[in-house]
């Protein structure tokens, strides 16, 4: 409370529900709430990556090294490639190439039991809220970004301990990549969601809006959210889609003011500790950047080519590639640092 909510840093990832041992904390209204009896076990404290979180022992932890000079600004990594999926369904339902979709659905072929992601409420306007995906149907409802955030890690703990999920894929950014992190590593770490989670998939995230911030802005602009089927961020504007017609577009700068405070102090935008990064930002239009990370990451992309489900590329280099991906990583981390300097 003191540390993280009071100082508006809570970035509602879900990260202390899902280790609270007795069920003593919820996310009402988009913050966590204490609506049971603290037995003071410390779990939510050690767990939440707002509170603890140091990059370099994790990075030993997780990746079996510290990230080389290289690697500064996209954090430890194996290969970077531009991926499209080859699957015309999951082409027309995602978001740029498909990736995570494709990555997900193959996830549940080679044998996982369910995926993670964010979906949105029946009820409300571009809500969301984390969803428990087992089939490719389900993945693809999901799918598409949703610009604000979700406490993905809440669906986490109903996956394993509802759901009885035993070999899962989570979908975050990288704030819930970071407390998946914290549950699988720190000291008072929780053995059954750890064990559960088989895959991590990042996603690429400059910033997220507010949510309420966010639904009143697009209703002074005119533009009925409900009716909206996809929104995106190309170009350097902020863009709404009804069935496949841009319906509203604003200079990203006009919507800065939205940005939840939490975010000004993140400096990691590609998911640096996931297992798999994925991007809109560095390749072709129509295909995603991926960053492998691990071993696993690996696998499960490599598995995704060879069964034929995606293309994999190189990603080309220069200002409009890898470098356009290197230059807002660069910008994240070197704004979360000023950030952070001014509150010290």
């Amino acid at each position: 409370m003191a540390e993280v909510i009071r100082k508006d840093r809570c970035v509602k990832c879900g990260t202390c529900v899902a280790v609270c041992p007795v069920d003593a904390i919820a996310i009402e209204e988009g913050a966590p709430k204490l609506v049971g009896t603290c037995i003071a076990c410390g779990m939510c404290y050690a767990n939440c990556p707002e509170a603890i979180f140091n990059e370099e022992e994790i990075e030993n932890e997780v990746f079996g090294r510290t990230r080389t000079k290289e690697e500064a600004d996209l954090g430890v990594h194996t290969a970077i490639y531009a991926v499209r999926a080859n699957d015309e369904e999951i082409l027309n339902s995602c978001q740029d190439g498909g990736a995570v979709s494709a990555l997900l659905t193959q996830f549940l072929s080679d044998g996982g039991d369910g995926v993670v992601v964010t979906g949105l409420e029946e009820k409300g306007s571009w809500v969301p809220k984390p969803v428990v995906a087992g089939t490719k149907k389900e993945v693809l409802d999901s799918a598409g970004t949703k610009y604000t955030s979700s406490p993905t890690l809440v669906g986490v703990t109903s996956a394993v301990k509802e759901y009885k999920k035993g070999k899962i894929a989570v979908v975050g950014t990288p704030c819930q990549i970071r407390g998946l992190r914290m549950i699988e590593t720190g000291d008072l770490s929780e053995a059954n969601i750890s064990g559960a989670v088989d895959l991590k998939v990042g996603l690429f995230c400059m910033e997220t809006f507010d949510q309420g911030s966010f639904m009143e802005y697009l209703e002074n602009e005119g533009v009925d959210a409900s009716k909206v089927d996809k929104f995106e961020i190309k170009s350097g504007k902020f863009i709404a889609n009804q069935k496949g017609k841009e319906v509203y577009s604003v200079k990203l700068s006009k919507v800065k003011e939205l940005v939840r405070p939490c975010c000004h102090e993140c400096g990691d935008f590609s998911s640096e500790f996931s297992d798999i990064s994925v991007g809109n930002v560095g390749s072709p239009d129509g295909w995603s950047t991926v960053v492998v990370r691990t071993k696993r990451g690996e696998e499960a992309l490599m598995s995704a080519e060879k069964s034929g489900l995606v293309e994999v590329k190189p990603i080309e280099e220069g200002k409009a590639g890898l470098g356009l991906v290197t230059r807002l990583a660069k910008k994240k981390r070197k704004d979360a640092q000023k950030v952070l300097e001014k509150q010290e």
